[in-house]
Formats: C-alpha cells, sequence, structure tokens
C-alpha cells in the first residue's frame, strides 16, 4: 500500500483504545527480531467488501470506501465511510460514476483540492476497464476523467488490471505493473509497465511512462518510504494460472529506474500478494515497512512480515487475528486499519468477503517459547487466474 503519513488525533485516540485488548504475537525465538506487531480486532462493517482499497480523510475523522466486490462476486460503487468518533459504517448515498473493485486509491491535490483518485479497475460485467474516477471528499463530488484513461497494457495488447499496485510521491501517483486473462477476453499476461499520473498537468497529458518493472507481474502491494518506491511481492500468470512471487524492488523517483538485484526478497515461498503494506520513520517501526497479511491465490495466511530498510532484511513479526487476502488499509501515524478481504479460515477462501477489521500497532519485541508463525497449509503451485 501506499505509504500515509496522514495525522488524525481523534483516529489515533480511539484506535488505541481498541488495541489495549490486543494479544502481542512475535516470531519465532530464532529469527526474533528487536520489534514486534500486534493485532487487534476492530469494528466489524455492515457490509461485506473484497478487493478494495480505504483512504483517511483528517478534516472529518473519516476513512472512505470507494466501493467494493462483494457476495455472490457482486460489483457494488456505494461510497461508505467509517466514522472514528462514533465508530460506525455510513453509506454516503454516492455511488462511484463507474462502480469497480480491485482498485487502490491514491490522495492527489488538483485544481479542485484533494482527490481520492481511482485507477481502471474490473466493473460490474468482470471487464477491466480503463476508467479514472476521483472522489473528493470535501464535497462529496465524483468524476470521471474522460480525458486521460488509464493507459497501462500487457504484452498483446490487453487492458492491464492494476489493482492495488499503486503508490504516490510528491502529488504524482505511480502504477506499477498489472494483468489481463482470458477469462475477460483477452489473453493471459501480466505487464512490467510503470505510468505515472500528474493530477495538475493539463487535460490529455496527465499520464507519462515510467521505467519497467524488472520482473512483470501483477497484484503487486507498494509501499513508500523516505520517497522510495517498494513493489512488494505479486503475481505472474501463466496460461491462466496464478503463481505468487517472492520479487520486491525499489525505485526513488524521478531518477533512475527500478531496482531488484538491491532488495531483499520475501522470506516466504512461492511469495505473497493481494495484501497491504504500511512504511514508518518513526517509532519502534522505524525505516521499515509492515507487510500485512499474506495472498497465496487462492489461499491467504495470517503472517506479517516487517521488512528493515537499514539491514536490507525481512523478518516474521506477528500475525493478523484472521486470515485474509485482497483487504482494504488505512494507516494514520502509528496505527495500521484493515477491513474486509476474502475470509480465509483454514486457508480456504475466496468465496465471500470478510466483514470484520483488525487494528495494528508496532512495539518492542515479546518473543514467548512454543510460538510459531503459521505456515501455509497445502498450498498449491499455482491455481486459476481470476480478477
Amino acid at each position: 500500500m501506499k505509504s500515509r503519513s496522514l495525522h488524525g488525533l481523534g483516529m489515533l485516540i480511539v484506535m488505541t483504545v481498541l488495541l489495549s485488548t490486543g494479544t502481542a504475537l512475535a516470531a519465532p525465538a530464532s529469527r526474533a527480531p528487536q520489534i514486534s506487531v500486534r493485532w487487534s480486532l476492530g469494528p466489524s462493517s455492515t457490509f461485506a467488501a473484497t478487493r478494495f482499497d480505504g483512504e483517511y480523510y483528517a478534516p472529518a475523522k473519516r476513512i472512505y470506501f470507494l466501493g467494493f466486490r462483494t457476495t455472490n462476486d457482486m460489483t457494488d460503487g456505494s461510497i461508505w465511510y467509517f466514522d472514528v468518533a462514533t465508530r460506525t459504517y455510513v453509506d454516503t448515498g454516492t455511488d462511484m460514476p463507474v462502480p469497480v473493485s480491485n482498485y487502490q486509491i491514491a490522495p492527489l491535490m488538483d485544481s479542485t483540492g484533494l482527490g481520492f483518485y481511482i485507477f481502471g479497475g474490473r466493473n460490474s460485467l468482470a471487464q477491466i476497464v480503463k476508467d479514472v474516477q476521483v472522489f473528493y471528499p470535501a464535497t462529496g463530488l465524483t468524476a470521471d476523467i474522460t480525458t486521460d484513461p488509464w493507459p497501462g497494457t500487457t504484452p498483446p495488447g490487453c487492458v492491464s488490471l492494476p489493482a492495488n499496485g499503486v503508490a504516490v510521491v510528491a502529488n504524482h501517483a505511480f502504477v506499477m505493473g498489472g494483468l489481463s486473462t482470458s477469462a475477460n477476453g483477452c489473453q493471459d499476461s501480466q505487464s512490467a509497465q510503470t505510468w505515472v499520473f500528474n493530477p495538475v498537468a493539463a487535460p490529455g497529458t496527465r499520464w507519462k511512462a515510467g521505467p519497467n518493472l524488472n520482473v512483470a507481474r501483477a497484484y503487486v502491494t507498494p509501499a513508500v518510504l523516505n520517497g522510495t518506491i517498494y513493489a512488494i511481492g505479486g503475481d505472474t500468470n501463466s496460461g491462466g494460472t496464478l503463481f505468487a512471487v517472492p520479487t520486491v524492488e525499489s525505485w526513488k523517483p524521478p531518477a533512475g529506474g527500478w531496482n531488484d538485484a538491491g532488495v531483499a526478497d520475501l522470506p516466504v515461498s512461492p511469495g505473497c500478494e493481494e495484501s497491504q503494506a504500511f512504511s514508518f520513520t518513526s517509532g519502534p517501526l522505524a525505516n521499515g515497512i509492515v507487510l500485512a497479511g499474506c495472498g497465496q491465490w487462492p489461499n491467504a495466511t495470517p503472517d506479517t512480515y516487517f521488512y528493515s530498510a537499514t539491514s536490507n532484511t525481512w523478518s516474521a513479526v506477528g500475525a493478523l487475528n484472521e486470515p485474509r487476502r485482497n483487504q482494504a488499509g488505512v494507516q494514520v501515524g502509528s496505527i495500521m486499519f484493515i477491513l474486509g478481504g476474502y475470509d480465509c479460515p483454514g486457508n480456504v477462501c475466496g468465496v465471500n468477503p470478510t466483514q470484520t477489521s483488525e487494528i495494528g500497532k508496532g512495539g518492542a519485541s515479546v518473543a514467548r517459547p512454543g510460538f510459531a508463525r503459521p505456515l501455509p497449509k497445502g498450498s498449491p503451485a499455482g491455481n486459476p487466474a481470476t480478477t
């Protein structure tokens, strides 16, 4: 997930209270890091959602969600928010112009003000679309930016599904990777493309091509730390089968390109995808990134990993209460918040979404004898592709 350094005192107070009942988890003693990440269950939503994202709007102390995939594989374009003060979920009564799932939100300032942008996605007809859409939280208005549609493609020339591969640096959105599938009427493939979106450029000129990833893949989990974008994990699509990969690359725009060799890969086989990541510049998790959960389509594990940019290493530092993938994620200060996603108890998931949320916070390691990180159970080498 893109780095979010927004601050909201009300959010911090409420979520700190919610965390008071959390149980600390740590990695096995043989690999015990100096920190751990503790997760506790937060308020459940009144809607079931997956393949979506959230973004915090500090002036109103709300977390907005811009539509989602819901039960029975249906697409819902409803814009909801979580009210931090009342701990309730509210339907705004407004829908996105084109309801989609499989997106991540980029908070960007344009000529109108702060807008929450989403790029492409999968519509209610299960088709991958080019729409660039924006929601303005200050006014509740939406727009479809028809002058600058999503330009990403896979090698066969298919429209790519960037899904959660979106990061924000210096008021530019960086959209990386993507896939196309025969199930969507095209060909099974993946993209290495990176595209850069400038919301204040002249209409029709807002997209510029960036450097290609070293490893073409989809469902990348991005994070931004000190101006550097990390492209974590993802899937390759071979003959209609998705394979999770452990690849991690980094790039500090605008100069240069993606660095694969100099960044440690994920410490899990076959890899992780369809997750959320959070970066930290201060506190016990300083100069590091937390990967919340590990998707391995169609399964998921609850594992939480920590990347130290100082030592260029990954460590297992805890576990979610509920294995999940395709969840929304929001960071407010030192607090991590995830909601929904596919419900994966027993590593069987991908049918209907969960309505639970979890609150995460880093702290000192409290490794306990006998604790073992949950491992994937019977994950196949690959699985039929789906979007």
